[in-house]
Parts: structure tokens; C-alpha cells; sequence
């Protein structure tokens, strides 16, 4: 007997011995039809109370104001001389709302910002994008931006020059398709996230943290756009990206990049893990990233969101 079978006597013999009915049968489809109507209606009710309590403020603050605004009469107490037990309490002041401090910045965000600066200042097509304001604003205080980012940047990068970024907790540098041998760690302050130290070890060629599809791919467009090899593209994404992203049914000529056939770097950061992929976010010298799925087979499945 099934365990389910088993449960079903049960519950109708308890229902025989409490209401003397015969158990009422049911089907699974219907069931789950059930239970999905009824989540969409506590989604609604859900939204619906939001709205009904957001209101309901907005009426009581009414009526606290209306209340407010109508002269009251002293009590016999106050007439005599007596202070009242508990002295009306008014809105926080300016000032105090203003010594709220502000909350920190993300730490991963902060990273983001500070490497696709330093890709972008190493690159001389790109370098103009980059404000010296901005970038000063990630660090803790000037000197510490003197010290780190230095008249070209390539403190960030650990004194070299790198046109691709991979960051997932530890930050691993490229230039093409070959990984340096240097990888940066960034200390941030804890109360406004900003970078306060970065360091900088030497890595092993078989160290963790690599994706080769990543490095393969993106690696490989910056290094032929930079030698002028028209025909990577192509190559590239037979190698890898699946066939069907590149199909016309998929994104074709531009699967994998978004648009971006000969991108000037590449910085791959937010990893993602499903059960039979893993995904990243990843930009390609634009004002956005987009995320990518790399399948079980190491190819990329999917990109732009799509």
C-alpha cells in the first residue's frame, strides 16, 4: 500500500467517525489548479491590504491633523497649576534627520565601479569616459586614492595592464585569453563601504576561481579586436556558444555579447549557480552588464536576459 493510499483511509475514517459523511475524492490537477488560484488571490489580497493600509495612514494623519488644528479647552488640573503628565511630543527636528547617517555602499558595487574605471582609463578609446571625481569618491580618503589608483590606474590592477576582469569574491585579471599571475584584494570601510586597502598576491596557474568559458570567449574577442581579426567572431562562438543562441532563432551574430562584436574589455562579476548552470553578470565596456547562463557543456545558453 502507498503511503498516500494509506493517508487517504485515514483521513476518511476520521471523517466517517467525526461527520458520519463518505471521504470525498480528488483530483491531482485540480488540485494544484486550486492551490494556484488560491496564491493568486493572497498575492491580490496581499496588494490590495498594502494599498487599503497606505490609505488608512493617510486618513489617520488627516484626522490626527484635523484634531490637532481644533482648539481644546485646558483640563482643571492644567488651570490649577498642575504641568501635565506627558508633554505633547513633536516631529523630529532638521537637524536630526539630517545626523542620520547615510547607508553604506555595497562593497561588490563599489569593486564593480573601481575595476571598469581602471579598464576603461587603461584603454585609450575609452579613457575620456572616466571621472577623476568619480573614481576618487570610491576611496576613504584622498591619499588613500593617491596611493591606490595612483597618475595611470594600474594599482588597481597590480601594476600591469589588464583588459578583462573576473570577479567572484577573489579577482582574477586577463589580458587576451592568458590570466596574470597577480590578483588584487580590496579592504573596504565597514560604515560607508568604501575601499580603504588594496593588496595584491601572486596566484598559481591551477588556482580556483577561473571560468575558462568566460576568459576563453570574451578574452578572445578583446585580443582580435585588438589584432584585427575579423574572423573570431565566428570562431569563437562555434567554440563557445551553443548552437541555438547562435541560430536565428537566438541572438545570431551578436549571441553572447549583446551587440557588442569587438568590445575594448570585459569584466564578468555577480556570479549565479542553478542546478545545470551557472551565469554571470558581464560588461563589455557599456553603461550596463548583462547576464549570461553557461550551460552543463561549458557553452553559453543564454545572454542579454534572453
Amino acid at each position: 500500500m502507498k503511503d498516500y493510499d494509506l493517508e487517504e483511509e485515514l483521513a476518511a475514517a476520521m471523517l466517517d467517525r467525526s461527520r458520519q459523511e463518505p471521504p470525498r475524492g480528488y483530483d491531482v490537477d485540480d488540485l494544484i489548479g486550486s492551490i494556484r488560484r488560491r496564491r493568486r488571490r493572497l498575492r491580490a489580497g496581499a496588494a490590495a491590504a498594502v494599498v487599503i493600509v497606505a490609505l488608512g495612514a493617510g486618513f489617520a494623519s488627516r484626522a490626527d491633523h484635523d484634531r490637532a488644528s481644533v482648539p481644546v479647552q485646558a483640563s482643571t488640573a492644567s488651570r490649577a497649576g498642575t504641568p501635565p503628565s506627558s508633554p505633547p511630543v513633536g516631529p523630529p527636528t532638521a537637524s536630526a534627520s539630517a545626523s542620520k547617517p547615510a547607508s553604506p555602499a555595497a562593497p561588490a558595487r563599489t569593486a564593480n565601479a573601481l575595476f571598469l574605471a581602471a579598464l576603461r582609463y587603461q584603454n585609450p578609446a575609452t579613457r575620456s569616459e572616466v571621472d577623476p571625481a568619480e573614481v576618487a569618491a570610491l576611496f576613504a580618503d584622498e591619499s588613500t586614492y593617491q596611493r591606490i589608483w595612483g597618475a595611470d590606474s594600474r594599482g588597481v590592477t597590480c601594476g600591469a595592464l589588464a583588459d578583462g576582469v573576473l570577479a567572484a569574491g577573489a579577482v582574477l585579471l586577463y589580458r587576451g585569453t592568458e590570466r596574470l599571475d597577480r590578483a588584487p584584494s580590496l579592504g573596504f570601510d565597514g560604515a560607508t563601504g568604501k575601499v580603504t586597502d588594496l593588496t595584491c598576491a601572486t596566484v598559481a596557474g591551477d588556482s580556483k576561481g577561473d571560468d575558462p568559458t568566460v576568459s576563453g570567449f570574451y578574452g578572445g574577442l578583446v585580443a582580435a579586436a585588438k589584432s584585427g581579426d575579423s574572423t573570431a567572431m565566428a570562431r569563437l562562438g562555434k567554440q563557445f556558444v551553443t548552437e541555438d543562441l547562435r541560430s536565428d532563432q537566438g541572438q545570431g551574430p551578436t549571441a553572447g555579447t549583446c551587440s557588442f562584436t569587438t568590445p575594448p574589455f570585459w569584466l564578468a562579476d555577480n556570479p549565479s549557480s542553478g542546478t545545470l548552470t551557472h551565469g554571470w553578470t558581464v560588461n563589455l565596456g557599456g553603461h550596463h552588464g548583462f547576464p549570461i547562463e553557461i550551460d552543463e557543456e561549458a557553452k553559453i545558453s543564454g545572454s542579454c536576459g534572453g
